[in-house]
């Protein structure tokens, strides 16, 4: 028997009476879901909807969500994914970029701050008003206003299910979001391997705790709508929701990222409201170590969970199956699923056997039908129908797949490639750390630095930065071994669930340039050094640079006209009034702590400087001048240093950690 892939022929139809979808107040059968879908998709056809029309979809979990998705498609067109994070002209940028010529907007951060927001959103993104509708939960049932409306046609035939009928965003943690364009094809055979890879495991109701613009979200709610099953969709991800929805509604399954189930272990009742209840778990959207999946399988204690591997380009890739041996399910993201070819390639080597570590590449009728909008040269597919997902990994002597991290995220320090994902792994044993995060940072010296971000358990209060580092040298080799350990309470989300990398790697990075900075302080910034030809002429581009500087760091009008003088002085004295040629001149500017140093040095005869004594002209302007006059010696030759203290509310540790920032 052909399987078919329009979605709008795979939803269930065998209980009408059962619950669908459920939440927040509401909850719809499946009788309603069907009609619901049928009847919008003719008000989006009367809208102007065709086959090719990109509709986009911007609002928060819901029944009018799920109701609207189907519609679009079932009309013909393309739903286009929007973030319900996502500002109003961030918003309006992908719409631009993705050709988009219709809005439905549901309840979301944006749409609740005021009525006009989808005006806003549609003149920013020059599409027409009355190519607008507000599903606004507050104003707007579907389902009860759409009972008695006639229903649309299904537009697209089985023939034409491998059109674009999904466009997904990027996450864009590291990088600009890019537009992944999916077909109905795609997303049911991606469906069918999942429910082929559960089986008799599937439960009869699902909580669906990530977003439905999340390829997570999207394949396990249609999943689970093929089969009959009701979807939860709560309020919100906070543990007393979650746990309350599971409660109430007898949820069996849930689909949510690691954070999100770590979260939920922490909740006060856990063991009383969801422990009972949750029977399998599907986990995806960013690896977990095998420790914290032990320790999952652990606190959940009636579940199975159920590790996957996928992204917006094709998902499923691979997965565990409910009758793995715990330490497979733990330990790897489980073997490829049916109808996909995975593979382990190398750029130099082509395909890599069993146990080497290389780039995760698939193929299949799963994937994508590229970026839109990207020339050929910036897409994943290789000419073969390959995939490259950019992912490192391995397959193990069982056929499990084992991920060792991005490409990108490699940390190349002083010539070694080093794994982020090894270090983590080796972090998260430790029975303290809770979860950790390793990424590089630029390092003058071995090119980029190791640096760990960890969160702990809380057990134990006394644990530092030395207490990690020590542990750790018995689990990784000296250069594996991070520069710096951060403590966070809680990593930075996006609103996948996902750990926002590109804040947390900013954060981090302020730490570490905090760190160098008191280094670099406790011995004097050097700002410039310079080499002065001996010549009146060289002396003007020295001052000017010093002016410069002294008037950005912050020295009034005056101060800064007195520094200057005290160098112009100090130059002139040495290039034509020392006691014996002086040849060229070394001047360095330093930054201190206090104060702005400005020294010189050369191999003219001794310059003396002393209050007490009758002194050159030179040497009393200079005198009246600086706020610290001293001679240091290098190798026998003096230095000169004039100290110039920094105004009274000039903090320059702040000051250079605001100019690395800027930078």
């Amino acid at each position: 028997m052909k399987k078919k892939h329009l979605f709008s022929g795979n939803i269930c139809t065998s209980f009408p009476d059962r619950p669908a979808v459920v939440g927040d107040g509401f909850s719809v059968s499946y009788a309603e879901l069907n009609h619901s879908i049928a009847a919008f998709s003719k008000v989006l056809s009367d809208k102007g909807v065709k086959k090719g029309t990109r509709v986009a979809l911007w609002g928060y979990n819901s029944a009018n969500w799920l109701i609207s998705f189907f519609a679009i498609v079932r009309a013909g067109g393309t739903a286009v994914l929007l973030n319900y994070s996502a500002e109003t002209e961030d918003a309006a940028d992908l719409l631009r970029m993705s050709a988009t010529s219709h809005i439905i907007c549901g309840d979301n951060a944006q749409t609740r701050g005021g009525a006009d927001v989808m005006g806003k959103l549609a003149k920013l993104s020059g599409i027409d008003e009355a190519c607008c509708i507000d599903i606004r939960g507050g104003s707007v049932d579907l389902c009860a206003s759409l009972k008695d409306a006639p229903e649309g046609p299904e537009v697209l035939g089985e023939d034409e299910t491998g059109m674009t009928s999904v466009i997904i965003f990027t996450s864009g943690t590291t990088s600009k979001p890019k537009a992944v364009q999916n077909s109905q094809l795609a997303i049911s055979t991606n469906s069918d391997a999942f429910l082929a890879g559960i089986g008799e495991a599937a439960g009869s109701g699902i909580c669906i705790a990530v977003p439905l613009f999340h390829i997570l979200g999207l394949l396990m709610s249609y999943s689970y709508l093929r089969i009959g099953a009701t979807i939860c969709l709560p309020a919100n991800y906070k543990p007393q929701t979650l746990a309350e929805a599971i409660g109430t509604y007898g949820i069996s399954d849930m689909a949510a990222v690691g954070a999100i189930y770590l979260s939920l272990v922490d909740y006060k009742d856990f063991a009383e409201t969801v422990v009972p209840h949750i029977h399998l778990c599907m986990i995806a959207g960013g690896m977990s170590t095998p420790v914290q999946m032990m320790r999952l399988e652990l606190d959940f204690a009636n579940a199975i969970f159920i590790n996957m591997y996928g992204q917006s380009e094709v998902a499923p890739i691979s997965m565990v199956r409910p009758s793995d041996l715990v330490e497979k399910r733990a330990q790897t993201v489980g073997c490829p699923v049916d109808g996909l070819e995975v593979r382990i390639h190398d750029e130099k080597r082509g395909f890599l056997p069993q146990g080497d570590v290389g780039e995760v590449v698939a193929r299949g009728a799963g994937l994508m039908n590229g970026y839109y909008g990207l020339p050929r040269d910036k897409q994943p597919v290789d000419d073969d129908g390959w995939i490259h997902t950019g992912d490192l990994g391995y397959f193990d002597l069982d056929g499990f797949l084992h991920l060792a991290g991005r490409i990108k995220d490699i940390i190349i320090r002083g010539g070694e490639n080093i794994s982020p994902s090894e270090i983590e792994q080796a972090l998260v044993q430790l029975p303290y750390i809770k979860d950790a995060k390793v990424m590089g940072a630029p390092h003058p010296i071995f090119g980029e630095s190791v640096e760990a971000c960890v969160t702990t358990t809380g057990k134990d209060s006394s644990v530092t930065e030395e207490t990690v580092k020590t542990e750790l040298k018995d689990k990784l080799a000296r250069f594996k071994i991070p520069s710096h350990v951060f403590f966070y309470d809680s990593f930075p989300l996006n609103v996948n669930g996902k750990i926002d990398q590109r804040t947390l790697h900013a954060d981090m990075l302020t730490k570490v340039r905090a760190i160098y900075i008191d280094e670099e302080l406790a011995g004097g910034v050097k700002v410039f050094d310079l080499i002065v030809k001996n010549s009146r002429y060289a002396i003007v581009p020295v001052t000017r640079m010093v002016s410069g500087l002294a008037d950005h760091i912050g020295f009034s009008r005056k101060k800064v006209q007195e520094i200057c003088l005290a160098v112009e002085e100090m130059l002139t004295e040495r290039i034509e009034d020392a006691y014996s040629a002086v040849g060229d001149i070394n001047v360095r500017v330093t930054l201190l702590p206090e104060w702005l140093r400005v020294s010189f040095s050369d191999t003219g005869a001794e310059y003396v400087i002393d209050k007490r004594l009758d002194t050159s002209m030179s040497a009393k302007i200079i005198l009246a001048t600086v706020d610290n006059f001293h001679t240091d010696r290098m190798k026998e030759k003096p230095v000169y240093c004039m100290d110039f203290l920094y105004k009274s509310d000039l903090n320059i540790r702040e000051f250079l950690m605001k100019e690395e920032q800027q930078e």
